[in-house]
């Protein structure tokens, strides 16, 4: 079966390596990292992984524009498997990422997915900050990755004022989410999630019952998880092979086939 990871990261990060636990603190821990590309495909070549969703940790942890450069470079030894995205800033301080120059340079980069890391760069991703961008993003249904490692209210925040903006949810914990995530599934329909953090018997297999399998994205997150679990938690789930097909591919080259920029 094809399968794409839809939350992969590649680089090293200034901490090796903060993952959100169940209380929504920080844990730091030291973790396999993939310093480049050849190191992540070694990886996804081990786990039977056809491709993967791409970032690169110095978008958070050193500067956008330098971890976006980098993601670009390290995608281009591998186009056919590395699918690169960037991650965004607010236009009014930094003119790149207003839409008008931005996606015509994500079209030329071949970048259809971004990611918001609001509190590491100092600002507030709400419709004063980031309006502009965000309604151009819904509009063109650019899919925007959030974790709710800098809080869940933002999330929601973000959610109440774009209600068609496409989320993918990564990075929240492997203790249940429920309480925070089915409100999101059921009030939302571009609101997503990447199977990462699902590790806990039977959550896969709830979430296809009352939202169905069309709401969940094959990811790892890597290096947050190493991609054997969350693998393994897909493949044994307990659904249908139409579903595993659903979150394993489908779901994912859906939304990236839908971008239109």
């Amino acid at each position: 079966m094809k399968i794409i990871d839809s939350s992969c990261a590649i680089g090293y990060k200034t901490i090796n390596y903060e993952v959100v636990n169940h209380e929504n603190f920080l844990v730091r821990e030291k973790v396999k990292q993939a310093p480049d590309a050849e190191a992540l495909l070694a990886e996804l070549d081990f786990c039977g992984i056809h491709s993967a969703v791409v970032s690169h940790n110095t978008m958070a942890d050193v500067d956008p524009d330098y971890g976006n450069r980098a993601v670009i470079a390290e995608a281009a030894k591998a186009p056919d498997r590395l699918i690169p995205t960037w991650t965004i800033l607010p236009p009014i301080t930094e003119k790149q990422y207003a839409p008008i120059e931005l996606f015509p340079a994500m079209k030329t980069n071949n970048v259809k997915m971004l990611r918001a890391y609001p509190e590491r760069n100092r600002y507030f991703l709400n419709r004063v900050v980031m309006g502009e961008i965000l309604e151009e993003m819904s509009a063109a249904r650019i899919p925007l990755y959030l974790s709710p490692s800098e809080g869940w209210q933002s999330l929601y925040t973000v959610l109440r004022e774009f209600p068609n903006l496409t989320v993918i949810l990564h990075n929240y914990g492997l203790w249940s989410h429920a309480r925070f995530t089915f409100p999101l599934l059921q009030a939302y329909k571009n609101f997503y999630i990447e199977t990462g953090d699902m590790q806990t018997a039977g959550e896969i297999r709830e979430i296809c019952h009352k939202f169905g399998s069309e709401r969940l994205l094959f990811g790892s997150d890597f290096p947050s998880n190493g991609i054997g679990g969350p693998l393994a938690a897909l493949l044994g789930s307990g659904i249908g092979s139409d579903h595993i097909a659903n979150i394993a591919h489908k779901n994912i080259e859906r939304l990236l086939g839908e971008v239109a920029i």
